[in-house]
């Protein structure tokens, strides 16, 4: 109802006085702003503290499951790209881009007792093709 409802012949109340007992006092500090015991204050606490404990403990929950379907997932990606990979090809690919190089010299040198020992020495060059 506003203010032009409002029936004009209606009285308003009185104005509340000091020591009437119908005035409401003044809170202060040391009164509890609440008619609750203290045994109702701790059950309400408790309730909160057991309501973050739940929401936190979901949403941990949450997330281990999505690690999960994610990790489920990429394996799933993982063995398709395998199965379906063609390593004597891929292979192929790689050797075709490269050039070996080897340089082997063989020595035969004789010994103090008369016998000839073999003497080698290998070296070599891997070299990417440019194509």
């Amino acid at each position: 109802m506003s203010a032009k409802d409002a029936d004009p012949t209606a009285v308003p109340p009185p104005a509340p006085r000091a020591g009437d007992p119908a005035t409401p006092e003044a809170v202060t500090d040391e009164e509890p702003t609440s008619p609750r015991t203290a045994e109702e204050r701790a059950e309400r606490e408790h309730s909160l503290s057991d309501f973050v404990r739940r929401a936190v403990s979901a949403g941990v929950g949450a997330a281990a499951r999505s690690k999960d379907d994610i990790m489920r997932a990429a394996a799933g990606e993982m063995r398709t790209w395998l199965e379906h990979l063609n390593m004597n090809e891929e292979m192929a690919k790689v050797l075709t881009k490269l050039v070996v190089e080897i340089r082997t010299e063989i020595r035969f040198r004789p010994t103090e007792d008369g016998k000839i020992v073999p003497e080698a020495t290998n070296d070599y060059k891997i070299k990417p093709t440019g194509g």
